[in-house]
């Protein structure tokens, strides 16, 4: 919720200070896009979390039980691959990116701060098939089951 709150702020600021002052800010235009990128990754780890991430259910509606018990472990397998190479992929691109000292030549950040999202969204993608199942979620993986 903090990073909504600050991107649409830096959003606003973007706004006013194009159209009003006539003079765009390159802060908040750059944070804007990092924040983007930080809320899209962690938005769909969430969404891993919550089990609501996208899934094809036609298969699973119209096979037997044990099937649906086959379906649903290849789709948790695929999950936690998923969410391991990300995990490595992202902690390589933060690594190679720390060694060079990229930085945002606007913000003065390390990019390498910029792309630790990335593990950080493996991580919590490859973790989440084992995490409790939401209540509201529970008899959508009941189903699958």
């Amino acid at each position: 919720m903090g990073l909504m709150v600050v991107l649409l702020g830096a959003l606003t600021w973007q706004v006013i200070s194009r159209y009003v002052l006539k003079n765009p800010s390159t802060v908040t235009e750059e944070l804007s896009r990092l924040l983007l990128m930080w809320l899209g990754l962690l938005g769909s780890a969430l969404g891993f979390l919550l089990r609501k991430h996208l899934s094809f259910e036609t298969l699973a509606e119209k096979a037997s039980p044990t099937m649906k018990e086959r379906l649903f472990e290849i789709s948790e397998a695929t999950v936690v691959l998923f969410g391991a190479l990300l995990l490595i992929g992202g902690a390589i691109v933060v690594y190679k990116t720390a060694q060079l000292g990229q930085t945002s030549a606007v913000l003065g950040i390390s990019y390498a701060l910029v792309y630790s999202v990335l593990p950080i969204t493996g991580a919590i993608i490859c973790l989440s098939p084992f995490a409790p199942v939401p209540p509201s979620s529970n008899q959508e993986v009941s189903d699958a089951a």
